[in-house]
């Protein structure tokens, strides 16, 4: 008798009057009365029959807890002996010549003050008894006998076991061991033996001469105490004969070949009456009230129903809404949409679609959390409901992503209007979680009918127009025109020409850029640099191409055949190391180091002669994949340059904590030595705060003498840039070094520009 059940009754009520309700319902009572009784009979009996096995499986559980206690306990003795077993200076104290003192602290004492052993022995090598500790005191041993009963049949068993096994060094878990349970002095006891060897290579043991030490735990009233207290035994006791009484349980345990030695009794605490007492009870209360509950069930029907109507429109609202802000979602956004372009179609105004996306949250997530992501998205849906005019409609489309329908648009100047506000808004900082966010937006905007009137084809132009807002930087906003369309069309044949490019050889290549001691000596190193010569577009710039991959997702593929390309190359030139430019999107990814290792291997390059180029952004990016990546590589011998260095977050703090063999000065600093008091004073700046923390520094973008002449003055290390060499072929590079060509010197620098 589900909910439909009920709710058809009271719909057949209203259309037909209380007249003919009334069956219904006096069967809808019959029915539930019928269902209360036979709910008892049923519970009652589980009830009966889970208290009766509860029972059963609490005994089965405490048998196999005192069996796995007692298997723990003589496993534990041979643990215990083992913080004395595998130790130079126990050999060496019992062996060569007894040291009874030390023996008495260190093997006897210690073992009954730390693990409760109650008897300890020290066997010489002929199984006769050195030393004998009883409840923690050393007792005499006469003229040194064989130790008999359990204790020396252990030491019998553990004798044979060294003649065939080597005793190992350092290794506390292959020690020659054998251990058992039995009687000694007529009382039960766990008994364990294990042989004295040397940790190290310190002391040398021959097998034969080793040491033993036995121990003994008796079965005696503090140990069944510490079962009692450990594992909530009530009464135990040790017993050697079947005195069990109804009201006990027992547990039998036997030594290694098979003897009963006796019985652990105790008196189990079963839960199976406390679950009838305290259930019971309650049950036959729970029925009275249900059967109370069904008296009023009919005249609760109406309020039910209602309820349940209530909850139907909430499950619509929460359908069409998003759940962390409450604003409308993606499929509500689409409805109001066609409902808003079909006024469009029949000539009532105009409307943009605008869509939004946050710049640098990202950041926000990976730097406060995702608490504080999600109470910038919930504020930011707060800030832009407030810049909205009365009647347009904003939505949330998941993740940090919004759109905006504007209603009844006069021009586009209204649109612009609304977007400043907004990039406006979302400029200042947000006080997130007691922290302050910085955040941007990007916005797109597609106006209909002037980009059309079909949903799909207006959503699409505006998620285009959005692309190219975040393509000309952050904090924009980007009307859809059909030239972006193109654009779009432009960069999709591209990629696809890319992936070509990657899959046929030919069209791509790598070319090297010599790098120069200061003292223009010699090439000290290459830099591999890739390029595209496009069949159809001729060469295209690397900050293109390389762009596209990151943005496809082919940059990985790119990464892997450049450095492959250029370990080959490079494994047989006698040259420093060869660089090779890493993406950040490459960095991050959790396999990279796994993947530059097999490159390695397979071209054949020692790890010490590659250099992997990185930018500030890539190492402070903070992630564990990167921070683990760089410590990994560098471990492994291979170099870390920290490119473009000065245009980011450079910093003395920041370059002492970065681990990088070399810093590489942006060329946007060289370019304007010698005419730039300023860019003179950051270079020097940079040299000596490098060298201060121990990094080599390379200056890129060399391109005259003076430039030359001042880097080589403040202390730079390497040079690189036109003036010494452009980038070159592979066979091009090859030439070079064959003819020992030596970059133009300051004299000869003018006739080298010129």
């Amino acid at each position: 008798m589900g909910p439909s059940f009920l709710i058809g009754a009271l719909r057949r009520s209203n259309a037909t009057g209380e007249l003919r309700n009334a069956h219904p319902l006096r069967a809808l009572a019959l029915g539930s009365v019928l269902t209360l009784i036979l709910t008892a009979i049923l519970v009652t009996g589980v009830v009966l029959w889970s208290a009766s096995r509860s029972d059963e499986v609490t005994k089965e559980w405490r048998l196999q807890l005192v069996s796995d206690a007692l298997t723990s306990r003589l496993q534990k003795i041979s643990t215990d002996q083992e913080s004395v077993a595998d130790w130079d200076e126990a050999v060496v104290n019992t062996r060569d010549v007894f040291n009874r003192e030390w023996v008495d602290v260190n093997l006897g004492v210690w073992m009954y003050d730390y693990f409760k052993h109650d008897r300890v022995y020290i066997l010489n090598a002929q199984n006769r008894v050195l030393y004998a500790m009883a409840d923690g005191k050393e007792t005499f041993v006469g003229e040194g006998g064989k130790p008999d009963g359990l204790v020396g049949a252990l030491a019998t068993s553990l004798r044979q076991q060294i003649a065939t096994t080597q005793p190992l060094v350092g290794a506390k878990k292959h020690i020659p061991r054998t251990h058992d349970l039995g009687f000694v002095e007529g009382r039960p006891a766990l008994v364990s033996v294990m042989a004295l060897v040397p940790h190290s290579g310190a002391v040398s043991q021959e097998r034969g001469t080793e040491s033993l030490i036995a121990s003994v735990r008796f079965l005696d009233a503090s140990f069944l105490t510490e079962m009692s207290d450990a594992y909530v035994l009530n009464g135990v006791r040790f017993t050697r004969t079947n005195d069990i009484a109804p009201d006990e349980q027992s547990y039998t345990f036997k030594n290694d070949a098979g003897e009963t030695i006796g019985r652990f009794v105790w008196k189990p605490r079963l839960p199976g009456a406390k679950i009838l007492s305290d259930v019971l009870p309650v049950l036959a209360i729970g029925l009275f009230f249900i059967g109370l509950a069904i008296t009023f069930l009919i005249q609760g029907l109406r309020r039910t129903y209602t309820e349940l109507v209530t909850s139907e429109a909430q499950a619509r609202h929460l359908a069409l809404h998003d759940a962390l802000t409450g604003l409308p979602n993606r499929a509500f956004l689409n409805d109001r949409l066609d409902e808003a372009l079909t006024d469009v179609k029949k000539g009532h105004g105009q409307i943009a679609l605008m869509f939004l996306d946050l710049d640098r949250f990202k950041q926000v997530n990976d730097t406060l959390g995702h608490a504080a992501g999600d109470a910038l998205i919930r504020e930011l849906a707060a800030n832009l409901n407030i810049t909205l005019r009365p009647g347009d409609a904003l939505a949330r489309m998941g993740g940090d992503e919004f759109a905006i329908i504007m209603h009844d648009v006069a021009d586009r100047t209204e649109v612009e209007e609304l977007c400043l506000d907004i990039v406006s808004a979302v400029s200042r900082p947000f006080d997130i979680l007691g922290n302050s966010a910085m955040v941007g937006i990007s916005i797109g905007v597609a106006m209909a009918p002037e980009a059309g009137v079909d949903r799909s084809e207006l959503a699409r132009k505006a998620d285009i127009a959005l692309y190219q807002a975040k393509k000309n930087g952050t904090q924009r906003f980007q009307f859809f025109t059909e030239e972006m369309s193109a654009d779009v069309q432009q960069r999709r044949t591209l990629e696809c020409e890319l992936r070509d490019a990657l899959d046929a050889p030919g069209q791509l290549e790598i070319v090297y850029q010599p790098i120069y001691s200061a003292d223009l000596a010699g090439i000290s190193s290459v830099e591999a640099l890739a390029r595209w010569h496009h069949p159809r577009l001729g060469a295209i710039s690397p900050i293109v191409f390389i762009a596209l991959a990151e943005e496809c997702g082919l940059i990985d593929r790119l990464g892997d055949w450049v450095l492959r390309q250029a370990c080959t190359t490079a494994r047989t030139w006698d040259v420093g190391t060869v660089a090779v430019n890493v993406s950040p999107t490459q960095f991050r990814q959790k396999d990279f180091a796994e993947r530059v290792f097999a490159i390695l291997n397979e071209s054949g390059l020692s790890p010490n002669r590659l250099e992997i180029e990185i930018t500030e952004s890539t190492l402070l990016d903070g992630s564990d994949s990167s921070t683990r990546g760089l410590k990994v590589l560098r471990e492994a011998g291979i170099k870390i340059a920290l490119d473009d260095f000065g245009t980011g977050y450079s910093s003395l703090s920041y370059l002492m904590r970065l681990e990088v063999d070399r810093i590489k000065i942006d060329k946007s600093f060289v370019r304007h030595l010698g005419d730039s008091a300023q860019s003179c004073s950051i270079v020097q700046a940079i040299v000596t705060m490098a060298h201060a923390v121990g990094v080599a520094v390379t200056a890129e973008g060399v391109e005259t003498g003076d430039q030359q002449e001042f880097l080589s003055r403040v202390g730079c290390n390497n040079l690189q840039g036109y003036l010494l060499s452009p980038p070159v072929s592979a066979l091009g590079l090859v030439e070079l070094f064959g003819s020992k060509k030596i970059p133009p010197r300051e004299r000869d620098i003018g006739s080298a520009v010129a």
